[in-house]
Formats: C-alpha cells, structure tokens, sequence
C-alpha cells in the first residue's frame, strides 16, 4: 500500500524526497523572482563614517569594519553614525534603516526629520526591532546625515545597522520583493492554518481522532506570524515595530507547544516513560508562553528579555522531539516517519539559527539571509510534513474504520439472508425494554421447509429461506427491522405502525409469496403463518412477553393452515 502503516520504508523515504524536491523547486522559483525584482536601484555607504560612542570617535570607519565599537552596549547608550549625502541621484530619496530593540534619531545637517522610540526608552518600555523608512529632504546632497541609536536594554545593538538608501517611490516594493519567499511562507502557513482550524470543528466534533489537525492549525498559524515578523513583513500591513516584535517573540515561544503535542499523538505506542517525559516538557512549554504573555502584558518584563532562557529550553524541547518516546525506523508508520524527517531539518534550523544568534550575529548580512529563505523553508517544510503526515494517518484511519464496519455488519447480519440476526434481535428487545415505547411484532414461520429440504434437496430450502427474506423485506420496506431469529423464523418489530398497519403489510407478504413462485417457476409453494401481537393492545410491556402472544398466534395460524391442507 502506499497510505497506511504498511508504508514501507523505501515509500515513506519517496514521500520525503517528493517534499523536499516541491519546497527546493517553491525555492528556487521565489529566489529567482527575488533575483529579478531585486535589480531596483540601491544606493549604499559602506565606507567613510564617522562613530561616536560616549568620549570615543572613530573617524572613516567601513560599516563591515564596526564590530568592535558594538561590543558590549548597556541601555540607555548612545551611539552616533555620520556620513555625508553624496549620491548620485537627483529624485526623492528614502533611507532604510534597520535597529534593534533601540531608539533611532535621523538629522539632516543638525536638523531632525525622524525619531523613534524616545519616550518608551525613558519609560523603560519595550522598544521594537524594525526598518525605518525616512524619506530625505529634496535638497540632500552634499549635506552631513547623522543617525543615533540608543539601546533599550543591554547588548540591545550587536553590530551595525543595515543602511540602504532607495527612490522613494520603490522603498517599499523593493523590501516586499527581497522577502517575497519569506512573505509566501508565512502567508501559505497562517491561511492554511486558519483552514485546518476551521475545519477541524465540525470533523472533531463527529470524530475526536481528528483534534490533531486543529493542533496543526494552530501551529501553522503560530509559524506564519513568525515568519512575518521575523523578516520584519508585517511592517507592510501594520507600523507598529514594537508590536510587530511581540508578535514575533511571543509566536516564537508558542510554536513548541504545538509541535511537542502532536509528538504524543504520533508516539501513541511509547513507553510510559516516554510519555510522561513528552508530557512534561509540553506543558513546560505551555507554561513558558503563558508566563512570557502575562510578564508582557503587565509590563513587569519584555519578551526579549527572556529570550536566553527560551534558548536554554530548546535543548529539553529538541532532544524530546527527536528522541523521547521514538520508535526505532522500521517500527514507525508513516506518519511518524515524515513528522520525524520534519523534526531533523527544524532541528538542525534551530541550531544554525541559535549559533548565528550568539556566535556570528555581527555578520548582520548572514543574519538577514537566514531569516529570510532557510528559517521559513524549514518551519514551512516541518508544518507542510505534519500536515501530510496527518492525512496519512487519517486515511489508514478510515481504511480500518471500513473493516471494522463491515466485520461489524457480518456480525450483526445473517448471512444467508442478509437481515439482521438473532443477537440484534436480542439487542433491539433490550431497547424496547429500556425505552417504554410501543411495538409491534410480526412473527413468521415457513410452512414446509422440511419437507422441500426432504424432496428437493437443502440448496432449494436455502434458496426458499433467501426469497422469502426478499418478498418479505420488499413488503415491510426494508431490511433494518427484520430479523431472522431461527432456521426458518423471522421477526418484524416496529414501533411506527399500529396493528392495522401491520396486518396489512403480512397481507402484501401473501401477495409477494405468490407473485415470486409464478415468476420463478418453483416446483414447491412459498408459504408462511404469521403471528402479530402489539404492547398497546396486549398491555404488556415486556418484549418477551408480547414475542410469546405473537409466537402463538402463529402457531394457531399455522394448525389452521395445515387442517385446510389435510
């Protein structure tokens, strides 16, 4: 099979390498537009500025060349950067410039045209990392730009700003378009996610095997505001770098939750052990968020504070991902196969991501490339996994809902006939018993199986019992009510129709009876004696007791039926 947990390794590794090859194809296509849109003009000054940082000034300083004088800024430090505007352009002009978690002050000439985040580093408030769009006065060139940076908390700037000056009127379209994979990964994952969330009410709500995919929404959604944020795109729909940053930092928290939960899903068959561990770190996990959400709600600390404890807690979160409770691989079903294949590449993303974090964060060009192709692949590509791998389960899921399904109407059905057996009868007693409603029963009897079986041989008694059944289920509309109780015994039992209704419906039988042996030519008669008796008329209550009376009224139905005969 190719769906299902007869998966065979050799599939599942196809499966993963058809996902792979789609994303690295998505890839390619959205780094070639990335290529092409990105031949709009850009003016840069990488050379030539002059640093002030408390009572040391460095003078012709390359940006590539400032990692020392970022090293080891405490809040409230101010950092000035000055070049003059020589550019070779002459239309309206617009200065990019990218900060992190500091205040920005832009002057033209001693003159201010832009200032950011002042009042909420006096107030010891939270101070957003994001792009500032500055558009410069028209009389620019040849005139002294300087920009001042003040951290909102330690070791806020780390390296220097991306500084890039574009036309005005392509600013923002070319920062959208050097995003534009990041922009689709984040998009694709929080429509997706919003999808799967909507859709798993209704399907949770008729099978509750299926609160995984409202998980995976969840997760979905969670990663594609993280991936807007982290590129800083969510500036293209809101200008609120502070909130745009909560969103990103909280989104970031979040996003082990889900991902550890579906973990207990996937490793049902873990030892208790295993288990309890992957409880454990999920709710530690949960626990986290809340706490980050409540301290940056009461303002008592910023979620970019406690970024480094977040760090710590993905070793715990990773290695019981990977690990607890695994399966060994040729004991896995499929889709623990491809969650797992997901959980390696986030895995080795997260490292690379933390490494460049801590180790390599100056190289603020690294930095911008990671945020915006390799961390969304790999989010993109774990929840694009989970997702399929879900799907997979679903529908090995269905297939053994089908089998059971039919085993349990072989079950319950006689096989010879095809109507409900002698158990079912037993069972729809019980009902009728606990419920107090009124019925009716219908018994019937063959006259004379014995004796065809004698003459004519035990397959046209079989054949007799099967279009008896027929004529019978084709007169009392339908199969669902009628039961064949014994060799050649039926019971019909309602609670929709009086006596009268049913007497008429025994009369149709007789009718059928007749039709069928002159349509079919048979050398024996198809005959039955009936019996009804009903709760109402009868006063008893007891399904029993109204199955007696109607036993024996056919038995004084069938003494009739044999003295006309003799």
């Amino acid at each position: 099979m190719l769906f299902g947990c007869k998966l065979k390794r050799k599939d599942t590794l196809k499966i993963a390498g058809s996902i792979l090859t789609a994303v690295v194809l998505v890839v390619l296509f959205f780094g070639g537009l990335a290529i092409h849109f990105n031949e709009g003009q850009e003016f840069e000054l990488p050379r030539g500025w002059k640093l002030r940082r408390g009572d040391k000034i460095f003078e012709n300083i390359p940006l590539e060349d400032m990692s020392d004088v970022f090293t080891d800024v405490k809040r409230r430090e101010v950092i000035s950067m000055s070049h003059p505007l020589i550019v070779d352009s002459h239309d309206p002009l617009t200065l990019r410039v990218y900060s992190r978690l500091s205040a920005v002050r832009v002057m033209i000439d001693d003159r201010q045209i832009y200032s950011y985040g002042f009042v909420d580093v006096a107030k010891q408030r939270m101070v957003g990392s994001g792009y500032h769009f500055v558009l410069l006065p028209t009389s620019y060139y040849g005139k002294m730009m300087k920009i001042e940076l003040i951290a909102s908390e330690d070791d806020a700037v780390t390296a220097a700003p991306e500084i890039v000056i574009t036309p005005a009127d392509e600013a923002i379209s070319m920062f959208a378009k050097e995003r534009i994979f990041g922009i689709f990964s984040g998009l694709f994952m929080i429509i997706a996610g919003i999808a799967l969330i909507i859709l798993s009410v209704p399907a949770i709500y008729m099978d509750r095997r299926f609160y995984p995919l409202a998980i995976i929404g969840v997760f979905s959604c969670a990663a594609g505001i993280w991936c807007l944020s982290t590129i800083k795109a969510l500036q293209l729909f809101s200008g609120d770098i502070t909130l745009n940053s909560i969103m990103e930092y909280l989104s970031l928290y979040i996003m082990p939750f889900p991902a550890l939960f579906l973990s207990l899903h996937f490793r049902r068959s873990a030892s208790p052990l295993g288990r309890k561990v992957i409880i454990f770190v999920t709710v530690v996990s949960g626990l986290y968020f809340l706490a980050a959400l409540i301290l940056q709600v009461t303002d008592i600390l910023d979620v970019t504070e406690i970024v480094g404890i977040y760090h710590l807690l993905l070793i715990p979160y990773t290695t019981c991902l990977l690990f607890a409770g695994n399966s060994k691989w040729r004991r896995m079903k499929a889709a623990e196969r491809l969650f797992q294949v997901g959980l390696y590449f986030i895995s080795a993303i997260t490292v690379l991501e933390v490494s460049v974090y801590y180790v390599v964060s100056m190289v603020y060009e690294l930095t911008v490339r990671m945020n915006t192709i390799t961390t969304p692949l790999a989010v993109l590509t774990l929840d694009v996994v989970m997702t399929i791998g879900f799907l997979l389960e679903i529908y090995d899921m269905r297939l053994k809902d089908t089998e059971r399904e039919r085993l349990q109407k072989l079950a319950n059905r006689d096989q010879m006939t095809g109507l409900m057996n002698r158990g079912m009868c037993e069972r729809r007693f019980t009902e009728l018993k606990e419920s107090g409603e009124d019925f009716v029963i219908l018994n019937m009897d063959l006259n004379g199986l014995k004796d065809v079986n004698d003459h004519f041989g035990h397959l046209q008694g079989d054949e007799y019992i099967q279009v008896f059944a027929e004529a019978a289920s084709k007169a009392l509309g339908g199969s669902d009510d009628l039961y064949r109780v014994g060799g050649d015994e039926f019971l019909y039992i309602t609670t929709g129709l009086s006596e009268d209704e049913v007497y008429r419906k025994a009369a149709l039988i007789k009718k059928l009876e007749k039709i069928v042996e002159m349509e079919n030519n048979f050398r024996f008669s198809i005959d039955a004696s009936y019996g009804i008796a009903g709760s109402a008329e009868s006063g008893y209550t007891d399904p029993e007791d109204v199955y007696r009376l109607a036993d024996k009224r056919m038995y004084e139905m069938k003494r009739s039926l044999k003295k006309e005969r003799n």
